[in-house]
């Protein structure tokens, strides 16, 4: 059971591309101020995370929580960050970030635990798969649309992936081991994911105190951060079961072709089929060589 579970984390990385689109573009539609939403979401996160206690087996042991604490801190500094960047810069020059954040995420693990890349030592087939899966998803997130990329966009990103790759590998260190009960480890991630929002959202209220959000704010955060608990609780089960966060982030950069192909279609943009096309055999390579 536990390797059959284990063994759906290129599927469960696939749909989260989908949701990680919806993640990135919301904040090109809402137009809100990224810290704001950092507390705002909370509103649609601590009922959703209090009724999924109620199913779901909760860690019990304190040094997992100090970790999400510290992370919450880091991880509600760079949701800012993107939040801000995909409504001054646009969710497609945000989703930039990712490539660095595979390549980083894919790095750290690798020095925290060496062992993890003895299968690419044992079957050398695989080490060609991922180097040119890895090459062509970060070459053809590039060049998905490059008329508009500047200086300044991928500025505003850089932090963001440096921020999130850490997040990812602590993450999966923290959570329970793939080889336990799948409710236990679903139940982690959503405490985790709780924890870090809850965290984050005492941050944005020191930064910047308390500010009474309009209706449709407080609507539109609610919403997202429903979208947003259900959808990295899925990632963060993801990254338990994969080998490496770094494969996870070569197949989640998907996100990226599903708005440049939602761009296309409902506006009109240029956008580059074959760079998308060069994205999916990317994550394909990806996805085998780290299977």
């Amino acid at each position: 059971m536990a390797e059959q579970l284990a063994s759906l984390w290129p599927l469960l990385a696939l749909l989260f591309s989908g949701c990680g689109a919806l993640i990135i573009g919301f904040n090109q539609w809402a137009k809100l101020d990224g810290t704001r939403l950092v507390v705002w979401r909370w509103a649609g996160i601590a009922p959703l995370g209090a009724f999924a206690s109620l199913f779901l087996p909760f860690p019990s042991n304190p040094e997992f929580y100090a970790v999400a604490v510290a992370m919450g801190v880091g991880l509600a500094y760079a949701d800012s960050l993107l939040f801000n960047a995909s409504r001054h810069h646009g969710a497609r020059l945000t989703a930039l970030y990712v490539p660095l954040k595979m390549l980083l995420a894919f790095t750290f693990w690798a020095l925290l635990h060496p062992l993890s890349l003895l299968p690419l030592w044992l079957e050398p087939w695989r080490l060609p798969l991922l180097l040119g899966g890895f090459a062509l998803c970060g070459g053809a997130l590039a060049m998905l649309r490059t008329s508009d990329v500047s200086w300044a966009a991928l500025g505003a990103i850089t932090p963001v992936a440096i921020f999130f790759a850490l997040g990812d590998v602590v993450a999966k260190a923290a959570l329970p081991p793939p080889s336990g009960a799948p409710a236990a480890l679903v139940g982690s991630a959503v405490a985790f994911l709780l924890t870090t929002s809850t965290v984050g959202a005492l941050g944005g209220l020191l930064l910047q105190g308390w500010q009474t959000p309009t209706l449709p704010q407080l609507a539109k955060s609610t919403a997202f951060g429903v979208l947003l608990l259900a959808s990295l609780a899925l990632l963060l089960v993801t990254l338990a079961l994969a080998p490496n966060p770094g494969y996870v982030a070569a197949i989640t950069m998907l996100s990226a072709l599903w708005l440049a192909l939602y761009a296309r279609l409902r506006h009109g943009a240029q956008e580059n089929l074959w760079a998308g096309l060069g994205l999916l055999l990317g994550a394909l390579g990806v996805a085998l060589g780290g299977y």
